[in-house]
């Protein structure tokens, strides 16, 4: 169990991430559903990026496949609603 004080709200927890120098970390992947995608889920994703909290849908096969597509899109400067498009797309998902 998780003492009260560690738990923190996403604007407090990403100020004392920069903090100790970490300005790029998964803050929540939750699974959504179930994609039109034959054998792909939806993922819900809000991680922190140079600095700045960000939220993305992702369709995958499972939650290690959802990372590595949003690996190669972290520290792109890539906005959020172009990401949930170009992630969270039947039509963009290879």
């Amino acid at each position: 169990m998780i003492r009260r004080k560690y738990k923190k709200e996403d604007q407090e927890l990403a100020i004392s991430l920069l903090n100790i120098g970490r300005s790029t970390v998964i803050l929540e992947i939750k699974l959504l559903g179930t994609s039109k995608v034959v054998d792909n889920l939806i993922y819900d994703c809000k991680y922190l990026d140079n600095g700045t909290i960000k939220e993305v849908s992702i369709i995958a096969y499972d939650v290690t496949q959802a990372l590595a597509k949003l690996n190669q899109y972290v520290n792109s400067g890539i906005p959020a609603n172009i990401l949930k498009i170009m992630l969270g797309s039947e039509r963009y998902n290879n």
